[in-house]
């Protein structure tokens, strides 16, 4: 099970609009995150067979700025649609 160029949109999209309610962030700093951000969701295409576990364990590391900056319980929001991602058969 490999993670698609939909699933990537899709978590793009998650993303830019927890960013945009992360109002305490300059524009100049959400610019690195959101480089970040597609940084590490491109990855993922590479991975072979990604759980929702292993990707939040991964961008905990990689993206805590960007995970303090959200509004409370995007984090654990994003963990419940990682796991839907990654349940989803893929044809």
């Amino acid at each position: 099970m490999t993670v698609k160029d939909q699933d990537i949109m899709n978590l793009l999209k998650w993303f830019e609009d927890a960013l945009s309610r992360a109002s305490r962030i300059d524009r100049k700093e959400k610019m690195k995150m959101r480089k970040k951000i597609r940084d590490e969701l491109f990855l993922l295409l590479t991975w072979e067979k990604p759980t929702a576990d292993a990707i939040m364990n991964r961008w905990e590391e990689r993206l805590d700025k960007v995970f303090k900056a959200f509004p409370f319980g995007a984090k654990e929001d994003l963990f419940n649609l990682m796991k839907k991602v990654m349940a989803t058969p893929k044809g």
